[in-house]
């Protein structure tokens, strides 16, 4: 872990967009991202898994932001089935 992200710990599940919703802190900015779940996964099951791997997910999204990879709302949106 390299610390250029910080994740604020307000992990949940977003019904609407199927997917597991938290905030990072870069630089000082708060980034809201989405991690859309895989078909076959239970919601709570997804929930925890993400968690889990957040080193992993903290990597996807610091190249995410590199690659400037916002939505037009300014989320960033990741496929869960990497």
């Amino acid at each position: 872990m390299n610390q250029q992200l910080i994740f604020n710990d307000d992990y949940h599940f977003d019904a609407i967009h199927q997917a597991v919703s938290c905030s990072v802190l870069q630089a000082g900015l708060r980034l809201q991202v989405l991690i859309l779940m895989p078909e076959g996964w239970q919601k709570e099951a997804w929930l925890y898994q993400v968690k889990e791997d957040c080193f992993f997910w903290e990597e996807q999204i610091e190249a995410a932001v590199a690659a400037e990879l916002f939505g037009e709302d300014g989320i960033v949106r990741l496929d869960g089935s990497l």
